[in-house]
């Protein structure tokens, strides 16, 4: 395979893990929501737990070619690339819709901000519904529920850091050329995408029912600390202690990683 078309190709597939990362929480019935939180300051940085501040600039990989694709034309060539490459089934799927570049930007934009990212995402709906259920006379979140997202978490483990951030520095201006599309002045899409981490990273990881008040047409938390969450953050939450712990965990590594790029 010429070399331009590998570099293509890691291009669509970090498109897709993106959308995998930044998207499979977002699309369980709505519940009802507050506003969102207030956009974190652009240079503010992730601090994962336990990760120590790098004393000195990463040295540049020799091995990667940064991709600076036009927006308008990368997507046929990836399609027929990922077409032939081994890579899992979701992956093919999703690399079969329009402008993921654009949409994987507008919904880490989205998350940054507090919001869901639904609409730029509709392909990555879970088979199933959000689903309450009744126990000892209160309504609660049905832990059925969390398992629709597993397959889409495991995919996610399953990808080392070092792959990730491989991904991330050969599209990164690619990345950066779709976030200057949306008009943010002095703020860069590595600077959003750390504001994103940053929103999911303070999800609460709730091991014991998770109480549901009934509302007219949905369902509120009953705790008024996660009810106060913002939209992406309570998105977030209702994929289960588990999922939750398993993300957060590969973000705080990939939070690292992309610390020690700037």
């Amino acid at each position: 395979m010429p070399t331009y078309q590998k570099i293509v190709w890691i291009g669509l597939i970090v498109t897709a893990i993106a959308i995998l990362i930044l998207g499979y929480f977002l699309f369980l019935a709505p519940v009802s929501e507050k506003k969102a939180t207030s956009l974190p300051d652009p240079s503010t940085q992730v601090k994962p737990q336990g990760a120590t501040a790098p004393t000195k600039a990463e040295t540049p990989d020799p091995t990667i070619v940064p991709l600076d694709l036009d927006l308008d034309q990368s997507d046929g060539a990836v399609r027929e690339l990922v077409a032939d490459a081994e890579v899992p089934a979701a992956m093919r799927d999703w690399s079969r819709q329009n402008d993921l570049v654009r949409s994987v930007v507008a919904a880490v934009d989205n998350i940054a901000q507090g919001l869901s990212p639904a609409a730029q995402l509709p392909f990555m709906a879970p088979k199933g519904k959000f689903a309450a259920m009744e126990k000892n006379g209160v309504f609660i979140l049905d832990p059925r529920s969390f398992r629709r997202y597993d397959p889409m978490v495991n995919v996610f483990a399953a990808v080392s850091d070092k792959i990730w951030i491989h991904w991330y520095k050969t599209l990164r201006p690619t990345l950066e050329k779709a976030f200057k599309e949306l008009g943010y002045p002095g703020v860069t899409f590595s600077q959003r995408m750390q504001q994103a981490f940053e929103q999911l990273l303070q999800v609460p990881l709730i091991h014991k029912d998770m109480e549901l008040e009934k509302k007219v047409l949905s369902f509120a938390f009953a705790d008024i600390n996660l009810e106060d969450l913002n939209p992406a953050q309570k998105q977030l939450l209702r994929m289960g202690p588990s999922n939750v712990a398993r993300i957060q965990a590969k973000l705080r590594a990939l939070a690292a990683g992309m610390n020690r790029l700037r």
